[in-house]
């Protein structure tokens, strides 16, 4: 048999241990599928939308009720409710029928008018910071736009010119533009590096098994072909599926959500196949580490979460301990996702990524010297074997023919 026809067996082998698997089969097509169009669903609105707020108004004036209107008219919150005491507006607060509170002083007409300064006590709720932010946006917005138009006003009434009056009130403008996220939305910040982690977790599941249960077949003496020939090829097969998924992710599905992409796509390739390489030499290390094939869901069960605070998006990776943002480097999706998320949504050059990148060529010699050095141990192991074996026949029969003497 010739090389080419080896290498055609073994990599039969290697496809039928991964299709013929159902567990891992259901892994890489259903788990792959199902996580990509369940996951964004609950933050298909991509921001919150109206939060109910209630109006303390202790002033009862004119301004007052037109600072209710105009914060009734803001994009970001709904007056839900007018209570007419502090008690009322906090159990409406504590009961979740309002998100926010605009409670606004007695003598707040007089106030203004005369110019003296004044205070309106604007308060959200906290525990989700995204309807916090915007309840305080709102708020904040209708106010400042009732300062100003009562400013105007006023000095309209004392003879001012009005061509100068805008730049008196406000001698600068601040004009934002969020980078990276143009809608500030939820699914702009959160998908592109939770898809990169749900691509690295499966491919732990269904490589880990794969490497766990071909290590039993062949502790029970079955046919196989060499690592040196296996290990390889099981690398090349899992980094061809998770390639193809990952122009579904980062194609198909990041123009369905609406997720802002940049990436040159030969860039997005190169450090795709350096990504995915490095992942699949760690899921295979793992496979010789871990003792049963169900062990690598357990592992990706526990280790996800912890992922997800260490990885730098949803925490900045500076703020964590020395120790453990280094620790978290060991496992190749941390490097992935950062550099996933500075090439593809921030539009940062391959050449600018250098640290991720070194990262996880470091990881593939190290998980791949490794197996390398498993593959060549096997082989010395297998041919001591064999000249054991062969020693042992050539022995028994030298002593069959002393006999027949």
């Amino acid at each position: 048999m010739n090389v080419w026809q080896r290498f055609w067996q073994a990599w039969q082998v290697e496809i039928a241990n991964i299709f013929a698997d159902k567990a891992v089969l259901l892994v890489i097509v259903g788990g792959l599928l199902f996580y990509a169009v369940l996951y964004p669903l609950p933050y298909h609105k991509n921001v919150p939308g109206e939060q109910a707020v209630a109006v303390v108004d202790h002033d009862h004036t004119h301004l007052a009720r037109q600072l209710i209107r105009m914060a009734d008219a803001a994009p970001q919150i709904r007056v839900a409710a007018q209570p007419s005491s502090m008690a009322e507006a906090e159990a409406l607060l504590a009961s979740d029928d309002v998100h926010g509170l605009l409670i606004i002083p007695s003598g707040f007409e007089r106030d203004v008018y005369l110019g003296r300064p004044t205070s309106l006590s604007f308060a959200g709720d906290a525990s989700y910071f995204l309807i916090y932010g915007n309840v305080v946006e709102g708020l904040l917005t209708a106010a400042t736009t009732l300062s100003v138009q009562t400013q105007l006003v006023g000095s309209l009434m004392k003879g001012e010119n009005p061509a100068q009056i805008p730049g008196q009130i406000m001698p600068m403008r601040i004009i934002t533009k969020p980078a990276f996220n143009p809608t500030s939305g939820y699914i702009n910040y959160i998908v592109p590096a939770v898809f990169v982690l749900i691509l690295h977790q499966t491919l732990l599941i269904a490589a880990g098994s794969v490497t766990i249960k071909d290590r039993a077949r062949r502790r029970l003496g079955q046919t196989a072909p060499s690592l040196a020939l296996a290990l390889p090829l099981r690398l090349f097969t899992f980094m061809l599926i998770y390639l193809l998924f990952a122009m579904l992710y980062f194609g198909f599905f990041f123009q369905l959500y609406g997720v802002p992409h940049v990436a040159a796509p030969n860039e997005l390739l190169a450090f795709s196949v350096l990504f995915f390489m490095s992942a699949t030499l760690f899921a295979i290390w793992l496979g010789y580490l871990l003792p049963r094939p169900e062990f690598p869901t357990v592992l990706v069960l526990i280790s996800s979460l912890p992922i997800v605070f260490t990885a730098g998006f949803a925490w900045p990776a500076e703020s964590l301990p020395k120790w453990l943002d280094t620790l978290t480097l060991l496992i190749p999706v941390k490097p992935g996702i950062q550099g996933f998320l500075a090439i593809n949504q921030m539009g940062a050059p391959l050449l600018s990524i250098g640290r991720e990148i070194s990262i996880l060529v470091g990881l593939c010699v190290v998980y791949g010297g490794w197996l390398w050095w498993l593959a060549c141990h096997q082989r010395t192991s297998n041919s001591a074997r064999r000249m054991a074996i062969e020693t042992k026949t050539i022995r028994s029969e030298n002593n069959n023919r002393r006999k027949r003497r």
